[in-house]
Formats: structure tokens, C-alpha cells, sequence
């Protein structure tokens, strides 16, 4: 079954799965380039917001997923499915395939005439977070938030992007409310913001446990790795079928602190050993890299650290917003040299042909690349010439 949609344009998380997104807004997943709207509503759509009265299983079966699901069924690619179709067409295992590996299981008896069932719910429960991660932004960072507010006091989207990221402590409400749809939910994903300063997300494992659903859910989370939960959490996962913990690590050492500010290598390597030392026999390791302008020279190293690392599943992502730090908008000179570096280094010969398939530079894009590193150099005290001396040379950034 799974070669078989794979071969085609299907893909079942229109009808498994939902996103609750950082600002409690829903899409399909985390991939999907729109948000879901109320589409009986008279224009602008009114967005669903999970903290409102709107229950999950109403967002799974309105107006907008039902045509979303026949243009699936149609043949068609949908347009808010681009990032996947990009991936595919660069030989990449995309989103959707490795949606059908994942859920193999529980897709055994699935068509894409079957009704929609919750199975799979990706919980972005604010934008809590202790990094500013330069490839993040204030949409996904309490801390980005701040930081663009410092810059400008009427920034008026950083600002919104504060007050819409902190809705998980607003309405707790929520937490009781999505109780109802966690009977049949067969995978959890918690990303965020950092998961594990999310509190409430674990009384929803709590939950979980004392129903009897555990022992049939997986739990995934995306950490960045600087905070290390207490035993009483590890005693916890036990009762889940499995846990996988997926370390976002983008480069090792000064150049990690630098990409993810202000985490601290030396804390966040020596965490990894300790979450490997106190593992449960259901608990997976996993790192987690997003490949982006910042790192594309260190792809050696990073390849190197992993296998010494020895995680259970190494998934290499990809970085496509803002357009200045993905690798398509990369001048050619860039591209050729890590072409004919890397090429060999088989976990990043999908990216390599992803990042030639279009020619994306311009000298717009270069220009908005070097004045938001500067802008966040000054801020931070940092300067991106002394932490990527060969990038800089390539890239002007310092001249």
C-alpha cells in the first residue's frame, strides 16, 4: 500500500492529521504553506483558532479540508502541498513519503475514499522558547519576538506574534477540551517554541496514561536540546508504545552557539549523553538537521559528529523560509563549491540536488541575507566574518 500512494501525488494527512500551529491556528501540517479557514464565512476567511469554540474533529471535516481531500483524490498537487513537491522533484524523501512510511501501520486498511480519523496530531503549543535560532523568527520564538521589538518598538507583527504565542497559557480551557479527541490519536508530535518549557503537554500524557491510551501512541518531540525533563518524566514515557526524542542540531561547536543563540555546545552535547543514559527500553534518538546558507560549507563536520554520535535515525531538513537563508537563493560560485565537496556524503545528496534544481539568487535576496545577519550581529555582539571566515568571503557579508 505505501509503495503505492508513494508513487502517486497521495498523501493521508489530510485526512489523519492536523497542526495546531504556534498561534493556535490549524493546518495539515507543519508543512503546509495556508491555514485553515472557515470557508462559509464572507471574505477575508476567518481562520480557525483551536482555543475558540472550534473543536478539532470541526476543523478535520470543514469545507476547506473536504476540498483539499478531492483535490488529492482528483490527481492534482496542491498548491499549499509546494515544500513536498519541491523536495520530490529533487529526489528527496519529503514530508508525505515519510508520512506513509510512518503510519504504514495504521494505513493498512486506508483509501483516500476512507473518512477522516484523527490519527496523528502535530502540537505546536506556543512559541515559549529559550533560543533565538537564526533561522526561527518571532512567529515560533517568545525570545525572536522580543528581540524584534527591541529593534523597533512598532513592530507590530513581532508584537502579535508575542501576544498569539503565549494562547496556551490564556485559555487552559483548550487542554480539557482536546481530551476528547485523544482516544483514537495513534502519534503525538511536540515541537513548539522548546517542548519541554511547555508544561501543560505533559497533563495531556498524564491524561493519556490514566485512559488506557498510552500503550498505543508514539510520541515524537523536536528539542533543542537545553533542557533535560526530571526523572519523574522519564518514568512517565514508559507507559507510551514509543518515544522519540529528535535533537535540532545544526553544526557543532562556535557555530552551532552562533546559529542557535544563546545555547551553549558544551550543555547541550553533554544533555544528549544524558538523555541516552537514562533511555527507556521505548525511547528513540534522534538528531535533527536543517540544512541552511549558515551551514552548507560544514556539512563534513556535522556529518562526521553524527556518526560519532550514533543516533537510532539521522532526517536531514530543509530550511525554505526566509528565501535568504535557503540554499536555492545561494550564488552559483557557493553552490559549485559545496556541489563538489559533499556531494559524496550520501545523508546530503538529496539536499545538494535540491539546492540546484532552481536558481534562486538575486541581488534583492542578497542584500535582505546581509542586512538581517547584520542587524542580529549588532544585537548580539556577534559577527557572522569571525564565526564563517570562508562563507563571509564568499557571501560579502563583511567586506
Amino acid at each position: 500500500m505505501v509503495d503505492k500512494y508513494i508513487k502517486s501525488n497521495i498523501c493521508p494527512l489530510p485526512w489523519t492529521s492536523l497542526e495546531v500551529s504556534v498561534n493556535g491556528s490549524v493546518k495539515p501540517c507543519c508543512l503546509y504553506k495556508e491555514e485553515i479557514s472557515d470557508k462559509k464565512r464572507l471574505n477575508p476567511y476567518q481562520l480557525y483558532k483551536v482555543y475558540k469554540s472550534s473543536t478539532l474533529t470541526d476543523i478535520q471535516n470543514s469545507e476547506y479540508m473536504q476540498e483539499l481531500r478531492k483535490e488529492f483524490v482528483s490527481g492534482s498537487k496542491p498548491k499549499g502541498c509546494r515544500s513536498c513537491w519541491a523536495e520530490e522533484d529533487a529526489g528527496k524523501t519529503s514530508k508525505r513519503m515519510n508520512s506513509l512510511y510512518k503510519m504504514r501501520s495504521s494505513l493498512k486498511d486506508w483509501t483516500p475514499n476512507s473518512k477522516p480519523s484523527l490519527k496523528f496530531i502535530d502540537f505546536k503549543l506556543g512559541n515559549v522558547c529559550n533560543l533565538k535560532c537564526r533561522i526561527c523568527g518571532s512567529w515560533s520564538s517568545s525570545k525572536w519576538a522580543q528581540e524584534e521589538l527591541s529593534y523597533n518598538k512598532d513592530n507590530d507583527l513581532a508584537r502579535l506574534h508575542l501576544n498569539e504565542g503565549g494562547w496556551p497559557k490564556r485559555y487552559p480551557e483548550f487542554f480539557e477540551n482536546v481530551k476528547k479527541v485523544l482516544k483514537d490519536v495513534e502519534y503525538f508530535e511536540f515541537t513548539g517554541g522548546e517542548p519541554f518549557m511547555i508544561q501543560q503537554h505533559f497533563e495531556l500524557l498524564k491524561y493519556c496514561i490514566k485512559e488506557g491510551y498510552a500503550k498505543n501512541q508514539d510520541i515524537h518531540y523536536n528539542t533543542n536540546g537545553t533542557h533535560l525533563p526530571g526523572p519523574e518524566i522519564f518514568e512517565m514515557w514508559k507507559h507510551f508504545k514509543r518515544v522519540e526524542i529528535a535533537f535540532s542540531i545544526d553544526d557543532i561547536g562556535e557555530q552551532f552557539e552562533y546559529q542557535r543563540h544563546p545555547a551553549k555546545w558544551i550543555e547541550v552535547n553533554e544533555n544528549m549523553y544524558k538523555f541516552k543514559q537514562q533511555r527507556t527500553d521505548n525511547m528513540q534518538f534522534q538528531i535533527c538537521t536543517t540544512i541552511s546558507m549558515f551551514n552548507v560549507l560544514n556539512l563534513a563536520k556535522i556529518a562526521l559528529w553524527v556518526k560519532q554520535f550514533n543516533p537510532e535515525f539521522f532526517y536531514v531538513n530543509t530550511c525554505f523560509d526566509p528565501p535568504c537563508y535557503n540554499v536555492q537563493t545561494l550564488p552559483k560560485r557557493v553552490k559549485s563549491i559545496v556541489t563538489a565537496r559533499y556531494y559524496n556524503i550520501k545523508e546530503f545528496k538529496p539536499t545538494i540536488r535540491y539546492m540546484n534544481l532552481f536558481d534562486g539568487a538575486k541581488v534583492e535576496i542578497d542584500e535582505e541575507r546581509k542586512v538581517r545577519i547584520i542587524k542580529a550581529d549588532v544585537y548580539r555582539k556577534e559577527k557572522f566574518s569571525d564565526t564563517f571566515p570562508i562563507l563571509n568571503n564568499l557571501l560579502k557579508i563583511y567586506e
